[in-house]
């Protein structure tokens, strides 16, 4: 079962690249801990390529940033596409984004600033209809750090988050969600509306990581409602002698 649902993610991956016209796009699958990836390393862009370690996927980007002086707003984005899917014996359970870099506004009168937003998103591969799993991406709080120049110039870290969880029903037929898609939508804003002023962010980190839990067997769920039931009959035995 597990091979026919990992050829149906390729599948997937592969028609979705032919239908925005990358042709020549291969997915590429490597393999975590207690589940596999599978991507296209070439639509990237600026997250870059990712590494794998244990079952989380992580980005170390170089050319995700947004600069703006006296010119408006300007922004950065990107959106990457990954097929997860659980080894023999696993199921997936939820998805979480952290991600970090630094910034800097000078000057700033209200007017000026930088921000991060986007979403991660989860999709059922094995009910690809059912409706998806959203969470915002989002900074403790809003990046307001000023600094001045060229005197005491320096730039301020920030951080961003995002946390989806599997819903109950997921996993097609079985009940057992094994494949899921993420989305990961990022986006960076600048803007300098006033003159004599600038501002600047960049994504250096981006981090997916995968959480799973073991399927329960056949003869635990079977031990487990005889349980109940051997305790629900306790139960009842002394509210009847009561």
């Amino acid at each position: 079962m597990i091979a026919i649902r990992t050829v149906g993610v390729a599948a997937f991956l592969a028609s979705s690249a032919l239908l925005s016209g990358q042709a020549a796009a291969v997915p590429v699958t490597v393999a975590g801990a207690t589940v596999s990836f599978t991507f296209d390393s070439a639509l990237a862009g600026l997250f870059g390529a990712p590494t794998v370690s244990g079952d989380s996927l992580f980005f170390t980007p170089v050319n995700f940033k947004a600069f703006s002086s006296n010119n408006g707003f300007v922004q950065a984005g990107q959106t990457f596409n990954v097929a997860v899917t659980a080894n023999t014996g696993y199921q997936i359970a939820s998805a979480g984004l952290a991600e970090s870099g630094d910034y800097y506004n000078i000057n700033t009168s209200g007017l000026e600033g930088v921000a991060v937003a986007g979403q991660l998103r989860l999709t059922d591969l094995e009910a690809p209809f059912t409706p998806a799993v959203t969470s915002a991406i989002s900074t403790p709080a809003p990046l307001t750090a000023t600094t001045t120049f060229p005197v005491g110039f320096s730039t301020t870290n920030w951080t961003a988050s995002a946390h989806a969880a599997v819903p109950l029903g997921w996993g097609g037929v079985d009940a057992i969600p094994t494949a899921v898609n993420v989305t990961i939508e990022n986006l960076l804003l600048a803007s300098s509306l006033n003159a004599a002023s600038a501002a600047f962010i960049e994504k250096k980190f981006a981090g997916l990581e995968i959480v799973t839990t073991p399927v329960p067997e056949a003869d635990n769920y079977a031990l487990f409602l005889a349980g109940l039931g051997i305790i629900g009959y306790l139960a009842r035995r002394r509210h009847l002698r009561t």
